[in-house]
């Protein structure tokens, strides 16, 4: 597992360089708008894939110590299930130098994968390490996938292109900061 691990930036970054150049050299505004997204969203997923195989490892290795034979299952299917994700929001982030509505689509459709098929969470040096979290559990970001799959699929509609890139933009531009700045605050205040 260590090798994919060491692999995630080495798969991302190209990518993600390219969509910061087709910020500058897209044809309209909305597509400029749209590579700016998915490019945002690229550091995003890559530091993901990177925690995900981390966590995989660290609870395969943690098992191992405790002697738990055989490996669960619900750990090796986890752990395909990243895998296959990876596969998938590469291809996306790669597609979208091509077409980028189509890249994009890719890279939701990788996301709405993960969230269906992923069941569980991982918390290395914690007693369970592997935690049910199912399709219940990850509702929200689901319906968030959904709202950006639905702008996405609007696209032929030239007219509102600049509206469905702001949205999808700002759709990201939310989801990075609950998940990173809302806590922040949060530890702030509790530590006050």
């Amino acid at each position: 597992m260590q090798p994919w691990r060491s692999l995630v930036p080495v798969l991302f970054l190209p990518a993600g360089l390219g969509l910061l150049i087709e910020i500058f050299a897209a044809a309209t505004t909305a597509e400029r708008v749209l590579a700016a997204a998915i490019a945002l969203f690229c550091p995003e997923l890559a530091w993901m894939a990177w925690v995900d195989l981390s966590n995989v490892a660290a609870v395969t290795q943690q098992a191992e110590q405790m002697a738990e034979q055989p490996r669960d299952s619900r750990l090796n299917r986890f752990h395909a299930v990243v895998i296959s994700t990876i596969v998938l929001e590469v291809t996306g982030f790669y597609l979208a130098m091509l077409s980028l509505p189509g890249g994009a689509i890719a890279v939701i459709f990788s996301q709405i994968w993960f969230n269906l098929l992923a069941t569980v969470q991982l918390y290395p040096g914690q007693t369970p390490a592997i935690v049910p979290f199912g399709r219940a559990d990850r509702r929200a970001v689901l319906v968030a996938n959904g709202i950006g799959l639905g702008l996405l699929s609007l696209w032929f509609w030239q007219e509102i292109r600049i509206w469905l890139a702001s949205g999808l933009f700002l759709l990201i531009i939310i989801f990075l900061l609950i998940k990173y700045v809302v806590p922040q605050i949060q530890l702030a205040q509790a530590d006050r």
